[in-house]
């Protein structure tokens, strides 16, 4: 139960902070989030103008900003991006007549956010050995 100090419990996990912040998004992803949901924001407050399309512009436009509550989490951010950038690609395709094809940015954004910065992405098999020849 204790460790051989008697000083705590024993197998504790204690997570100081660069353990803290190596588990976050990186900050060029969550930046490229960031764009996703502003790129989001311009034709929601433009589809607002019309009583009979406010609600389905925001109901369009909400769950973009989504992936930005997730940035302490890589895994559930990227797979968050990539399900609501094609889920938003689709509905801007069958909504082009409703004026839903304005989200199209912001769908795109979202494909890439998981794909973009320097280190691995949460997608790459870490600790491969590079085959050379």
């Amino acid at each position: 139960m204790f460790n051989s100090e008697g000083s705590g419990l024993q197998g504790a996990v204690v997570m100081d902070a660069a353990t803290r912040t190596r588990t976050r998004v990186h900050g060029l992803q969550y930046a490229v989030a960031v764009l996703a949901a502003l790129g989001a924001a311009g034709p929601c407050l433009l589809l607002l103008t019309d009583p009979h399309m406010s609600g389905l512009a925001l109901a369009t436009a909400a769950p973009v900003a989504v992936p930005l509550l997730l940035a302490r989490w890589p895994m559930a951010f990227a797979w968050t991006c990539l399900l609501l950038g094609a889920v938003l690609c689709l509905w801007a395709y069958v909504g082009a007549m409703a004026g839903m094809i304005a989200f199209l940015p912001a769908a795109m954004l979202l494909l890439i956010a998981p794909a973009v910065g320097p280190r691995p992405g949460p997608f790459t098999r870490r600790g491969r050995p590079r085959h050379t020849r």
